[in-house]
């Protein structure tokens, strides 16, 4: 199984299974100190839970993970295509909105944050180098995954045939329904592809396969096919063990995707 469920010091999260120098992990509710509605292992200050909640779950987190004390790095999310670069491990948090990140530094955790949106962590084993991105519908259109595959070269020497990817827990085509104004730049982004990724619900209402759509652009930016690994659990399906932003009606907390090298 590309992915393992695994649960210690009161954390619970699925782990990408087959990465040798490199451990990439996508949380889950289960654990962590948060109350209703962020119920349990939340990891975003920006949801409305307290800080000091955040705080205590990815110490929580951290300490499930072998590294006590160590701060994840992370990046001020705004559904853009901006690539942060981590060069130095006690760096400040940027002020400026990025959506993914990429490094090269042992034992320094880098993530993103999600409640619907697509998680996807990257690494290369070649050149030890992994990245973290964060893939809503504009990330998506605008090729974010793709971007920091081409960012992971121009950095560090990375080629994209020797490169894993992992898509993790997001809302599923089952259930992200899109209107026009989505479809317009998705299909001037993907001309050719949106007959494969969208399907009519209602009038004026699509359901879109972000999923397939990532699936394609990491295609694109070289990597193999059987090196891309899709979790494939809806998270508007599956309330009790991954946040949601649309089934809770904007309520949810915020599972993160981590990537370290190790």
């Amino acid at each position: 199984m590309p992915f393992v469920f695994n649960e210690a010091y009161g954390a619970g999260f699925y782990e990408v299974s087959g990465w040798e120098g490199a451990r990439g992990i996508f949380t889950a509710r289960r654990g962590g100190v948060s109350p209703h509605p962020f119920n349990s292992l939340n990891m975003g200050s920006g949801s409305g839970d307290s800080p000091g909640n955040v705080k205590k779950n990815r110490e929580i987190l951290t300490a499930a993970l072998g590294m006590p004390g160590v701060e994840i790095k992370t990046v001020p999310q705004v559904h853009g295509d901006e690539i942060y670069v981590l060069q130095e491990p006690d760096a400040a948090r940027p002020e400026k909105g990025y959506d993914a990140i990429i490094t090269d530094l042992k034992r320094v955790p880098i993530g993103v944050l999600t409640a619907d949106c697509v998680p996807i962590l990257l690494y290369d084993p070649m050149e030890e180098a992994v990245a973290a991105v964060h893939a809503g519908w504009a990330g998506t259109v605008k090729g974010i995954a793709g971007k920091a595959v081409l960012e992971m070269g121009n950095r560090f020497g990375s080629m994209p045939e020797n490169m894993f990817a992992s898509i993790g827990p997001s809302i599923g085509p089952c259930c992200y329904e899109i209107d026009s104004k989505v479809l317009g730049p998705l299909t001037e982004s993907m001309p050719d592809m949106v007959a494969q990724l969208v399907t009519n619900s209602r009038p004026g209402h699509w359901l879109m396969d972000l999923w397939k759509a990532n699936r394609i652009i990491l295609e694109k930016a070289g990597l193999r096919p059987e090196r891309i690994n899709v979790f494939g659990a809806c998270t508007a399906c599956n309330p009790e063990k991954f946040y949601s932003h649309r089934k809770s009606g904007g309520r949810a907390g915020r599972m993160m995707a981590l990537a370290v090298l190790l």
